[in-house]
């Protein structure tokens, strides 16, 4: 009803506002665990998020500091942690330091579109590759 009422008033800001609200409760919804990296994941981690960041164009870094976001969900392997029903895990980066935030490994009921936005904890993540 409140998506007809944006279409119908021509209001693209709105609309945009609501589609990101509930894209992000849809990605929220999607975690399922958080554990205790190995030194695997996170080595694996550190080496995809050195990748990342060596492909990641300047102007989209800038971009990403306009939106405030202010990490980016790194993938990384699985391990004897991860529940079978995980579809993918992921690791919080630092967008400034471009090092890993914490030893924590997340793990994703269903996998998470790169380039989005999701939210894990009260912040804004960006979604890497």
């Amino acid at each position: 009803m409140v998506l007809s009422g944006c279409l119908f008033l021509n209001t693209p800001i709105a609309l945009a506002q609501v589609q990101n609200a509930i894209l992000q409760n849809i990605q929220a919804q999607t975690l399922l665990a958080r554990h205790r990296a190995t030194e695997d994941q996170i080595r694996i981690a550190q080496q995809n998020a050195k990748t990342f960041f060596k492909q990641l164009p300047p102007a989209k870094k800038q971009e990403l500091e306009k939106k405030k976001v202010k990490t980016v969900l790194i993938r990384t392997v699985r391990s004897k942690e991860t529940s079978p029903d995980a579809k993918e895990v992921r690791m919080r980066v630092d967008l400034q330091s471009e090092t890993l935030i914490d030893d924590s490994a997340y793990e994703f009921t269903n996998p998470l579109p790169a380039g989005t936005i999701a939210k894990v904890k009260l912040e804004s993540d960006y979604v890497g590759p």
